[in-house]
């Protein structure tokens, strides 16, 4: 049950255990990073599903197909309502109207992607939508029997109290984009897979943001370089004292 409401903290246990509670620093690629988040939601996802299989592997089709094709633009949506949220609570914590953000810094640190990092994070997707979404949402609607409102309600919570790890701030800010995929999975006939589909668009989409910082250095560095074999710009810093 505690693994179901907070995941987040499992897996920073299973990252101290598997690589030093120093671990988290230490990363020198996405995946590696996520390590101990991948293997926490495997297990987590593992033991559910042997104790309550019909809660945790049941890959429903969409009750509305159209939801399917949708479902990476409501990714996309939670961007934005992010963003948003981010900036009111700036303002309201500053008095200062913040509109410039920067993109997920567990993402832009690292200089590189490859394919294990994209699959590292579509994996920690997966597992945050089978626990947090699926699981969670059928524990609380079947074997509980609450309200339908009021598990809504507690998923989006539970679900931005797992980002607490990224700041207060943040975890307020996944509050609308918690309601949203809650949501989605609600209409879509308890289908994980749509929310899924949109979750991966988001979290890849803002990967691939991420990006852009590498690409401006990497060209920096690229102009930088090229302009040192100019003959005339060459002779020039050679004779500076810093290049002796």
């Amino acid at each position: 049950m505690l693994a179901s409401l907070y995941p987040t903290g499992f897996c920073a246990n299973v990252t101290a255990l598997v690589k030093g509670a120093p671990g988290f620093s230490r990363a020198t690629s996405l995946s590696g990073s996520l390590v101990g988040f991948v293997t926490g939601y495997v297990v987590v996802v593992a033991v559910f599903a042997l104790a309550r299989p019909h809660q945790v592997l049941a890959f429903r089709w969409p009750s509305s197909l159209p939801l399917l094709v949708l479902a990476p633009f409501f990714g996309l949506a939670c961007i934005g309502l992010e963003y948003l949220a981010g900036v009111l609570v700036l303002y309201v914590r500053t008095g200062r109207l913040v509109t410039r953000a920067t993109v997920h810094s567990s993402y832009s640190v690292f200089r590189r992607v490859d394919v294990r990092d994209v699959l590292s994070v579509l994996v920690v997707v997966i597992g945050e939508e089978l626990v947090l979404r699926q699981f969670l949402y059928t524990l609380l609607a079947t074997d509980l029997a609450i309200a339908v409102g009021a598990v809504i309600g507690l998923c989006t919570v539970v679900y931005a109290a797992n980002h607490l790890s990224f700041g207060g701030a943040s975890a307020i800010a996944k509050l609308p984009s918690g309601l949203l995929y809650v949501w989605l999975f609600y209409v879509s006939g308890l289908s994980v897979v749509v929310v899924i589909v949109a979750h991966a668009t988001q979290n890849l989409t803002l990967l691939s943001l991420s990006r852009r910082s590498s690409w401006s250095s990497d060209l920096r560095s690229w102009s930088s370089t090229a302009r040192s074999w100019l003959p005339g710009r060459r002779s020039a810093e050679v004779g500076d004292p810093r290049w002796r």
